[in-house]
């Protein structure tokens, strides 16, 4: 979950680093980087809002089967289509791969919304529905994992398979934490960040492997805060955080029966959260594929929160091992 405090690697960093993105021109959702051309598509979602979702489709695949269900590729808190940069083309050389930006991130509509998981499943449902995708392999990292459970819960029958990255969901919290992450990630939160945070953030929290893709997306971010449309995110995050915890999953897990794969970092800095719960993300991440009726364990060494980021090959290996096995 999103709250930690401050460590000695973080000051350390946090001391050591300059500015380098905050003088230059805003970024708006347009100029983001993608790894495909991006769509858009008006969505009429359940509570009567209408919202434009962005996002991009790989289309049939060289090589496997063109009518398998499609991938659709599921991005966390404060994310964008181009945290799967390194997941996009690997993976459709074998699958039709989709992946959207959520509403209130990216390049997509920032509606005044609730922005829980269940709110999430049904726009992303809806966008299915739109876009004419009746069943789909959905992969989630962190809070796109708890919003892929979510889905499964509310319509197993159009999920094929789960793939969760690092997700969010396993770890629970008691009221207490839950209160103080709450409270602490206000409305505003997101744009009170400085440069120097970000990228201390980045580079020992989000991110165990640094590099240019790590890189442009701190720039993005950075560039991005000074925009309306990430002051509407702040938004989005604060609300984001609120629904995860206010709608727990770990407890129905039992009743997804859909082959389930899982994927953590050993390294990761996020989950479990030091603050309140400690420990080595293993736990986590064996506590819930015990509680899944028919999952799968891949920890990949040295990975962090951003597992399929910090490790892309052992990621990709690791999903396309998991679909070709046959179903039990």
């Amino acid at each position: 979950m999103p709250f930690h405090p401050p460590t000695a690697a973080w000051m350390l960093a946090l001391a050591g680093a300059s500015p380098r993105y905050s003088q230059r021109p805003a970024m708006g959702p347009t100029d983001l980087w993608s790894p495909l051309p991006i769509q858009h598509v008006d969505v009429n979602l359940d509570d009567g809002r209408v919202v434009d979702i962005a996002y991009i489709d790989s289309g049939p695949p060289p090589e496997g089967d063109p009518a398998a269900p499609p991938l659709v590729l599921i991005h966390g808190l404060s994310s964008s289509i181009s945290y799967w940069e390194y997941q996009i083309g690997p993976l459709a050389q074998q699958h039709r791969v989709i992946a959207l930006d959520l509403p209130g991130y990216g390049a997509s509509g920032r509606p005044d919304a609730p922005y829980t998981p269940p709110w999430y499943a049904g726009a992303v449902r809806s966008w299915l529905d739109q876009i004419g995708v009746d069943k789909a392999v959905l992969v989630g990292h962190s809070m796109g994992g708890q919003i892929s459970m979510t889905f499964g819960l509310l319509w197993p029958e159009r999920v094929s398979h789960l793939v969760l990255s690092a997700p969010a969901g396993f770890e629970t919290f008691s009221p207490g934490a839950a209160h103080w992450m709450k409270t602490y990630w206000h409305e505003l939160r997101a744009t009170e960040a400085t440069e120097q945070e970000l990228r201390a953030t980045f580079t020992t929290l989000v991110f165990n492997k640094p590099g240019p893709g790590v890189e442009r997306l701190l720039e993005e971010r950075v560039r991005m805060s000074k925009t309306a449309a990430f002051r509407a995110t702040s938004v989005a995050v604060s609300r984001s955080v609120a629904g995860m915890l206010d709608h727990p999953v770990f407890s129905r897990l039992g009743q997804l029966y859909m082959p389930t794969l899982v994927v953590y970092g050993t390294d990761d800095r996020m989950i479990p959260n030091p603050a309140f719960t400690g420990g080595r993300s293993r736990a986590i991440a064996q506590r819930g594929v015990d509680a899944l009726p028919d999952a799968r364990l891949v920890m990949i060494p040295g990975a962090g929160h951003t597992v399929h980021h910090d490790a892309p090959e052992a990621f990709n290996q690791a999903v396309l091992s998991f679909l070709r096995q046959p179903t039990r």
